[in-house]
């Protein structure tokens, strides 16, 4: 049983306490939380302190805000620990170079959580296209309710915060872009938040990417939609039937897939691969996501007429 130190413990780390009860193999016996938690649990310590870690530790989850995740990583190294990270990787260019010089040759297990990627129903996706003839549209539709998506400060955008889903999403499709297109970013102040709604085209090869992102819808989107020449394919990850396909002249059916919660699939390759003889890394493809995130970032805050 392998014991992991889970650092964070809003909204997302509770997902992950949460899933660890039905995963095998491992169990989160340390929280690090800034804030003092009268929450009690057998068997699992709140802590202030990463020093006090050192002992009865095999792995980390980062769970943090992204502003900590760059110093957490850098103690986990010296430590030579695997670890699972949050999306977005880091907070600024210069930090995910940096990560990145620093976990190349590292050799521990390092986990990125594009949480699409570990779905069974998008595995099953990938596999679906290769017989649905030539592309002829990609469009990925990604949203939450602004009820669910504040900004942490009036210096950052939603869309940093969600983009590397759909992102993500569109290398697994259609590989590396060549050239991205910001064609709408409508930006409004409300309070303590933004609303936000963008399109962005990624032209990748002769594959075009249309990604639709807002924190605007009554309904949360996590949708892909691609049209062939033969069929055409949709994943939505917020459907009870995930997967359809509807070939020409036909209606849409739906797909078989094996249904594992994303998350859960995530921890028990986490835990295979830090109790096997190999060791999975995420970085170089989280370093590609990053890299067209901070572009589009730095684009759309170019643009703006608010000051942010």
């Amino acid at each position: 049983m392998k014991k992991i130190t889970l650092i964070g413990f809003g909204r997302i780390g509770k997902k992950y306490l949460k899933t660890s009860f039905k995963t095998k193999g491992i169990i989160i016996n340390k929280i690090i939380k800034k804030k003092k938690t009268k929450l009690k649990r057998k068997n699992l310590s709140f802590l202030q302190d990463f020093k006090k870690t050192k002992k009865a530790t095999d792995a980390f989850i980062i769970a943090s805000p992204v502003e900590s995740h760059f110093d957490y990583v850098k103690k986990i190294i010296k430590r030579k620990k695997p670890f699972i990270i949050e999306k977005p990787l880091v907070a600024n260019i210069q930090e995910l170079n940096q990560l990145y010089g620093l976990c190349r040759k590292y050799n521990k297990s390092i986990f990125v959580n594009h949480t699409d990627l570990y779905n069974p129903a998008f595995s099953s996706f990938l596999y679906e296209l290769k017989s649905i003839g030539k592309y002829q549209k990609i469009d990925i539709s990604f949203g939450k309710s602004q009820k669910t998506i504040f900004a942490r400060s009036l210096h950052s955008l939603p869309s940093f915060e969600w983009l590397p889903h759909p992102i993500a999403l569109a290398i697994k499709i259609a590989g590396l872009p060549k050239r991205i297109s910001i064609t709408k970013n409508k930006i409004s102040v409300k309070k303590n938040y933004i609303l936000q709604n963008c399109i962005i085209k990624l032209f990748c090869r002769k594959k075009i990417v249309n990604i639709k992102f807002s924190n605007s819808y009554l309904c949360p989107k996590r949708r892909v939609e691609i049209q062939g020449s033969n069929a055409t394919l949709i994943y939505d990850g917020y459907k009870k039937n995930m997967l359809k396909r509807k070939n020409r002249g036909d209606s849409f059916k739906n797909i078989y897939y094996k249904k594992i919660e994303p998350l859960q699939n995530l921890l028990g390759a986490f835990c295979f691969s830090i109790t096997g003889e190999t060791n999975k890394n995420d970085l170089k493809f989280a370093y590609k996501v990053m890299k067209i995130l901070f572009k589009i970032d730095g684009d759309m805050k170019k643009r703006l007429r608010i000051n942010l």
